[in-house]
């Protein structure tokens, strides 16, 4: 087996339960490492301690060793109750799947999944909130089970409506926290960005993975094709070749416009097809908070 080859979506999709899956990502990946969730907020000094493998090289004051030749971090005082909520996109859209890949649902899963282990390892909390589903940011760890249990009964049916989802976030976090949104964001343009504009005037920092199959970027379908909306079971019958070169840059158009919007707005935004491996996604995320996997 290649290095890293467990960490194939598809091989992926084959492990066995979510937690399973989830460390097994982190096994390949991350080890060692504190990921900040208040990356825009300050911190006080408190003291120094010895410096010990896996610390920050940030933290590291270098004027002390270059006075005692000793590795000294410096210590801060910790901000306490961080806390993360997942939006978990499980309209209907969010169940296809094409070529024998795992459907966009299972992919985006298994990616909050490691995201919720990296939260908890740093004794932060995580929340999950989705159309039917709802559970508070508790960093327990009781909790953990409990999170991954409401992960698992997920499944994709219906519309999203993400301001529905925007005033629910309000009611579950008083607080300024970190919000990370898993989504195809198949919904009408406008309203998914008042949605999310609305969550990220109330401070929340925003982090945004737009989840798609390759086969909706490329439209690989040759022939005759009846096309089926999922969520409002509308069908299309019509021959993708001729019209493959006009979907693809509409898609591209589509995407581009997003990106720009969400990080004119001080959001960050991940665009990944469920055929990236699931320790890229999540270190594109990682390397973007200045870590080193």
């Amino acid at each position: 087996m290649a290095k890293n080859s467990y960490l194939d979506p598809i091989i992926i999709a084959q492990l066995g339960n979510l937690q399973l899956r989830a460390r097994r990502i982190l096994e390949g990946l991350y080890s060692g490492h504190h990921i900040n969730l208040n990356r825009g907020q300050s911190q006080d000094f408190s003291e120094h301690r010895p410096y010990n493998p896996g610390d920050d090289l940030k933290r590291i004051d270098w004027k002390i060793y270059g006075r005692t030749d000793r590795l000294v971090v410096k210590q801060y005082e910790e901000q306490s109750n961080v806390s993360a909520t997942i939006i978990l996109d499980d309209s209907a859209s969010m169940g296809y799947a094409w070529g024998g890949r795992p459907s966009k649902l299972e992919y985006a899963k298994v990616l909050a999944a490691a995201f919720a282990y990296l939260v908890v390892s740093q004794h932060d909390a995580v929340g999950l909130l989705s159309t039917r589903h709802s559970l508070p940011a508790n960093s327990s760890l009781g909790h953990v089970d409990r999170f991954f249990q409401e992960l698992d009964q997920i499944t994709p049916r219906g519309t999203w409506n993400p301001d529905a989802i925007a005033r629910s976030l309000g009611t579950a976090m008083k607080k300024a926290g970190f919000v990370a949104i898993f989504s195809d964001l198949m919904a009408p343009s406008e309203p998914v960005i008042n949605a999310l504009r609305s969550i990220h005037a109330r401070k929340h920092e925003v982090m945004i993975f737009q989840i798609l199959d390759p086969a909706e970027r490329e439209l690989p379908y040759s022939g005759s094709v009846m096309f089926e909306d999922s969520e409002t079971g509308e069908q299309l019958r019509t021959e993708p070749g001729a019209m493959r070169e006009f979907y693809r840059r509409a898609v591209s158009e589509r995407l581009t416009a997003f990106s720009h919007v969400f990080r004119g707005m001080g959001m960050d935004y991940l665009l990944l097809t469920s055929d990236t491996p699931f320790d890229r996604g999540l270190g594109a995320y990682l390397s973007w908070r200045g870590l080193n996997v």
